[in-house]
């Protein structure tokens, strides 16, 4: 079988607070396959977010193993961490997080600047996202001169120009409404069907239901993983459980 795209095995986060230990995450196993579109479901507090956290090399695991694209991520160091979230994660985050006083241009191109691609090269692939998202006549407006649906597909270019591996979202619709939501949601799915890899984490079912599976989350542990059809009414068909190849028992 190929590597997938995202194998854990048991992954596990802790915090302390003082001499108490708070259990984040719990023995969680999964595998994703490039090419699929997961959502990420559960209440406040189920860990949804810690496991997006860990996927992206935002936090580190406790215990239990990530690998992305067959790269143990809990043995990398800082620097090649970085590295990894800047070359092959693409992340959209629910408050967009765009500079303000920096165009639309340059805020999609930004994570080239960091890869130090070419001032010219950097404009031709960060005009070509923003034409992906359907922006290209936006591309010198600032983020206050655009709508919060626009803001939103700014982000979502500069999350697709360095053609990442994995695109994570946060609560991507969180501040939109709902019409603006559904276009979002819209170009996502176009995304995938391009062969995007979408994790995104979301507590609204509407939401969730453009994904084709489901992880449900509550108190920390994977209580559910789910195959969901796109169309509507359909019933989503329980995934067996099982460890993922790649990572030692």
């Amino acid at each position: 079988m190929a590597t997938a795209l995202i194998e854990t095995l048991r992954l596990c986060k802790q915090y302390r607070m003082g001499t108490q230990v708070l259990p984040a995450l719990r023995d969680v196993t999964v595998r994703v396959e490039r090419g699929e579109f997961v959502a990420v479901m559960g209440p406040s507090g189920s860990g949804k977010s810690t496991f997006m956290n860990l996927l992206g090399g935002l936090d580190q695991p406790t215990s239990g193993g990530y690998l992305l694209d067959g790269a143990d991520v809990g043995r990398l160091s800082g620097l090649d961490l970085a590295r990894i979230r800047n070359q092959k994660i693409g992340f959209v985050f629910q408050s967009f997080n765009l500079l303000a006083r920096t165009t639309a241009l340059d805020n999609v191109a930004l994570p080239l600047v960091y890869s130090r691609v070419p001032r010219r090269e950097r404009r031709a692939r960060a005009e070509r996202a923003l034409e992906s998202v359907g922006l290209s006549d936006r591309k010198h407006h600032l983020p206050t001169q655009l709508s919060g649906g626009q803001q939103q597909r700014v982000a979502i270019a500069r999350a697709l120009v360095n053609h990442p591996l994995l695109i994570l979202a946060d609560e991507p619709t969180g501040a939109l409404d709902s019409r603006t939501g559904e276009e979002i949601m819209a170009l996502f799915e176009r995304l995938n069907g391009e062969g995007n890899t979408i994790v995104l984490v979301t507590h609204e079912p509407d939401i969730a239901a453009h994904a084709d599976r489901m992880l449900r989350f509550l108190d920390g542990r994977l209580v559910s993983d789910a195959r969901v059809e796109r169309a509507a009414g359909a019933f989503p068909a329980e995934r067996s459980a099982s460890l993922p190849e790649g990572l030692p028992a």
